[in-house]
């Protein structure tokens, strides 16, 4: 992690409602997240309306409270196990299918261990539908199912969310 990340994690760590809330564990795994002070868990009906652009919706997402709904941490456990042995591979593929979106730059790829487990760590933006959004995406191993985590936030609010997000996503255990 750079100094400065290292920097803005510490910052967001100190400011008054953007420290992290309570340790949760994933519902259906043995993964615990740190979710954001002030994150509330996101209604099926607004998981299912705002993740409707195919393919599953996450099975749980916390997020900055509606109307809106700007800021979220999602959850997904699919029933694909990942191949034994080093991840690289299914690094390389997730990039692939992810360089194809507009407006995709990268932020930062690679393999970390965090919380005793090797997790695919990419972060980028996108072009959202009217906004670029930061993704930060994280995959791993739960058994012989695929854990997915993303922390994404639109431009104007990363100033206040980024970090709080990257800090979530290293915490992951």
């Amino acid at each position: 992690m750079s100094l400065k990340r290292r920097c803005l994690t510490a910052l967001a760590l100190l400011l008054p409602g953007s420290a992290l809330g309570e340790r949760l564990t994933v519902p259906g795994t043995s993964v615990s997240v740190d979710v954001p002070a002030g994150f509330v868990p996101m209604p099926k009906s607004v998981i299912d309306s705002k993740y409707s652009r195919g393919g599953l919706p996450p099975t749980a997402v916390y997020s900055t409270p509606g109307p809106h709904w700007e800021v979220n941490i999602a959850f997904a456990l699919r029933n694909t196990a990942l191949p034994a042995g080093d991840l690289a591979p299914v690094q390389a593929g997730l990039e692939r299918s992810i360089t194809a979106t507009p407006g995709f730059r990268w932020v930062k790829r690679g393999i970390v261990k965090s919380g005793g487990r090797d997790w695919i760590d990419l972060e980028f933006w996108v072009d959202g539908i009217d906004t670029p959004i930061y993704n930060h995406l994280r995959v791993t191993r739960e058994g012989q199912k695929t854990l997915l985590v993303t922390g994404n936030v639109t431009k104007a609010l990363y100033p206040k969310y980024g970090a709080v997000i990257d800090a979530a996503m290293n915490g992951l255990k």
